[in-house]
């Protein structure tokens, strides 16, 4: 009987091919925009916390406790070895020791508070893109050389260009004033206002020897792939007391993660808008279908046919509508994701102002699994929904006058 009620359920749609067709079509169309609209937003996204991570902040940082937010020199990483080892047993390959503490730069005429940042350039070029946002000159090569990288804007207020000297001063670890002549080797233009002003990026091993901080660490970088963030956090918290903190990078900067949510909670509101659209277009179609044969559904009664098999071939039917337009959409509009992640659309006119979000002038279309997945299944149930009415009305039928109706 299933297998009946669903043969009659298909020759319905069949039977009123237009009609049919003008309601795919609609499906479709809406969950190709939603796709195509995910996709976007989730470009976007992704790009934003991949740059945030991959240019400077890391997917995971490690401190002594309260570091992060009271950042002082001689508060430095308790046990290094300790923390590298818990790295190695959870798979952890790209990690980088920093020294963080704050300086005075000077230029020939002016000066200007920053952070002092120590890193090893070679290690760093593995967890970070620091270096490809070199603008002028070089990065820095050598973990001993007295040199900086400057961002633009303070390389700009200090009137200084690479080749030039600055002086930094900062404290040691016994509080004494250490002060150090530096080249700048290179200017980074990165479009964030938290690299291009107020920051100087020094050798690490340099910045060691200017501070009395020989083997000593501020902070340790963990660059992971976004599946297995939580995961390593987990471990790393279990493994580490309480003179640690772990934070990942939206625990540093919540306020990204926070515009994410908020963003994707205004898409979520669009696609309740779609979906009721998608509904009425299926309800209509489906009670359009089921008036125009209530003669039929009577004989059908009449014949042997019961009300929940009736109703049944009512909701087939706009499940049927609903899969058809899903699976043209699917298709369209991941091939419409998949295009313009590879040629991606270009909207350096519009975003010159706003790089310092991390953002990419080109943005390349790419969807997650679960807004593609909750699409999907919000769009079938959308088309189960539509069916309830027209079902229940058929299921209310009497035979006699269904048989009799014109």
């Amino acid at each position: 009987m299933p297998a009946r009620v669903f043969a009659l359920a298909w020759r319905n749609i069949v039977r009123n091919a237009r009609r049919s067709l003008i309601t795919v079509s609609a499906v479709a169309l809406g969950l190709i925009s939603l796709i195509f609209l995910w996709g976007f937003n989730d470009g976007v996204h992704n790009t934003m916390m991949r740059n945030l991570q991959q240019v400077i902040v890391g997917s995971i940082q490690i401190h002594a406790d309260g570091f992060f937010h009271h950042p002082k020199l001689v508060h430095t990483v308790p046990d290094v070895n300790r923390v590298a080892g818990l790295l190695k047993s959870a798979g952890v390959a790209h990690y980088s020791g920093r020294l963080r503490t704050f300086a005075l730069a000077a230029g020939e005429d002016s000066s200007e508070g920053l952070i002092l940042l120590g890193i090893d350039p070679l290690v760093e070029r593995q967890v970070t893109r620091m270096d490809s946002k070199v603008d002028q000159g070089r990065f820095l090569r050598d973990n001993q050389e007295a040199a900086c990288v400057l961002g633009r804007t303070t390389a700009r207020n200090l009137g200084v260009v690479p080749g030039d000297e600055v002086v930094l001063l900062s404290e040691d670890r016994y509080g004494s004033l250490a002060a150090e002549r530096v080249r700048l080797v290179g200017v980074i233009n990165s479009g964030e206002m938290g690299i291009d002003r107020g920051l100087a990026i020094v050798p690490l091993g340099f910045m060691q020897q200017m501070t009395g901080m020989q083997g000593r660490y501020s902070e340790i970088v963990v660059q992971l792939q976004p599946a297995r963030l939580e995961a390593v956090a987990s471990q790393l918290k279990q493994g580490l007391d309480q003179s640690y903190e772990v934070l990942r990078w939206y625990d540093m900067y919540p306020m990204m993660k926070q515009w994410v949510e908020l963003e994707n909670a205004f898409y979520y509101i669009f696609l309740s808008i779609v979906l009721l659209i998608v509904a009425a277009g299926i309800m209509n179609t489906v009670l359009m279908s089921m008036l125009e044969r209530i003669h039929e559904f009577g004989v059908m009664m009449a014949l042997g046919c019961g009300r929940m098999q009736l109703a049944g071939m009512v909701v087939i039917e706009s499940v049927l509508l609903g899969v058809a337009g899903i699976a043209i959409g699917v298709m369209v509009g991941m091939l419409l994701v998949h295009y313009f992640h590879g040629v991606g659309i270009d909207l350096s006119d519009q975003m010159d102002s706003i790089t310092r979000f991390y953002l990419n002038p080109v943005v390349r279309t790419e969807i997650d699994t679960d807004h593609l997945l909750n699409t999907v299944l919000a769009v079938l149930m959308a088309a189960l929904l539509a069916a309830v009415w027209p079902a229940i009305r058929a299921s209310r039928l009497e035979p006699v006058e269904a048989i009799r109706h014109v």
